[in-house]
């Protein structure tokens, strides 16, 4: 990677952490580069705008989360359906309290900047569809071995989302401590409920 592009990353990775810290409005140019160690103006060598650097940060954002889905995916043992949820779900949780990308991911979510409304519900959709498509597979696995005998594959695919749903707000809420509880409290029951086999 040559200068101009490691400057560029290091612009796009001060602008993830200010953005996610501050938000899109409080977060002003002059502050990336000083954060970065450039002239305002150097700023201008790699993006248009404020505007441009922020979409490309969702962007990138995005492409991480995915990614990193995926590569758990194909980790997977179709053999072992249900742990494989539960990976799903450590692999939810993990990201959520130890990447940058979580407390900016956080920030869009509940206060999106107007402007970008539609980016970001873009991206959101893409990433659930990504999910959504693992989900099914590990659901098809697990009928295959009479797993989740009463539960349709949407009922399955929604009830997975809506828990990480409230994962991704407790931990906006409370403690590592609480938190960390209150996510093993919420899968023993989740697991519990989706566990049952055929005859059972």
């Amino acid at each position: 990677m040559n200068m101009k592009n490691d400057n560029k990353q290091l612009i796009k990775d001060v602008a993830l952490d200010l953005f996610g810290q501050k938000g899109y409005e409080d977060t002003s140019l002059t502050e990336i580069a000083n954060a970065v160690g450039i002239k305002k103006p150097s700023i201008y060598n790699h993006f248009r705008s404020k505007e441009d650097i922020f979409m490309e940060v969702i962007e990138d954002l995005s492409v991480s989360e995915v990614n990193a889905y995926k590569n758990a995916s194909k980790k997977m043992n179709i053999n072992e359906p249900l742990k494989n949820v539960r990976i799903l779900f450590d692999l939810f949780c993990h990201r959520l309290v130890t990447t940058k990308e979580a407390l900016l991911w956080k920030r869009v979510t509940f206060f999106p900047p107007e402007v970008f409304k539609d980016l970001i519900h873009k991206q959101f959709i893409h990433f659930e569809q990504v999910t959504t498509a693992i989900l099914v597979s590990i659901y098809q696995d697990g009928q295959k071995q009479k797993l989740f005998s009463d539960i349709e594959e949407d009922e399955f695919i929604a009830s997975f989302l809506c828990l990480v749903d409230g994962v991704f707000l407790e931990h906006h809420y409370y403690t590592e401590e609480i938190f960390r509880q209150r996510i093993e409290s919420a899968w023993k029951v989740y697991e519990l409920g989706i566990s049952s086999r055929k005859g059972e």
